[in-house]
């Protein structure tokens, strides 16, 4: 469990981050290319689709 005194470095380690991510450029963060497609719509759609029919 997080002690009480903690909780306040992990804010600001957070807030740090957020804003650091946005202040990224594009190029920093890289491109979303034809295979993270793919990939996203298998795991998205696809596998969901065949447990559910698995499940039936």
């Amino acid at each position: 469990m997080l002690e009480q005194e903690d909780v306040p470095d992990l804010v600001l380690d957070l807030e740090k981050r957020i804003d650091r991510m946005q202040n990224m450029g594009d190029e920093e963060l890289g491109s979303f290319t034809r295979l993270d497609w793919i990939v996203l719509v298998i795991f998205a759609i696809v596998i969901p689709m065949i447990a559910i029919e698995l499940a039936r």
